[in-house]
């Protein structure tokens, strides 16, 4: 859907990369998807704990938040971006040519560390906002 809307392409080129120049709706898009995860989270918390009022400390909500973030960032990365994208790379996609094998290895080789680090301030933000909404 992202590709063939072309939202995909709000903030970044045909090939994966960041434009130079991001315009607001490709800020608009970056700041939706970041809001959406940190809000599945919160959501995730809600139903799998408070409702069943299960009280957990921070730390303890903290790592649970995180291990859901890495379920959800290794299967984006390695599922969608490695197989999809850059092995399988179905024909209804409509796909450029500068997004290829290549360029998804680069993306991954780079995508792994950050993605990663960055979950931890994404899960940290989630579980404040969860932990003070409903576990103390």
């Amino acid at each position: 859907m992202v590709f063939r809307t072309g939202i995909a392409y709000t903030a970044r080129k045909y090939d994966g990369t960041l434009k130079e120049k991001i315009p607001f709706r490709g800020y608009f898009t970056m700041i939706s998807f970041l809001v959406a995860v940190v809000g599945f989270i919160i959501i995730a918390t809600y139903f799998g704990m408070a409702r069943k009022e299960v009280k957990l400390g921070a730390g303890s909500l903290f790592i649970i938040n995180y291990g859901l973030y890495l379920i959800l960032f290794l299967f984006d990365t390695l599922f969608i971006d490695a197989f999809v994208l850059g092995y399988w790379r179905p024909g209804f996609l409509h796909l450029s040519e500068e997004r290829g094998r290549e360029s998804m290895k680069e993306h991954l080789r780079k995508s792994l560390p950050v993605g990663m680090g960055f979950g931890v301030l994404i899960s940290s933000l989630a579980t404040l906002v969860a932990y003070f909404a409903f576990m103390s």
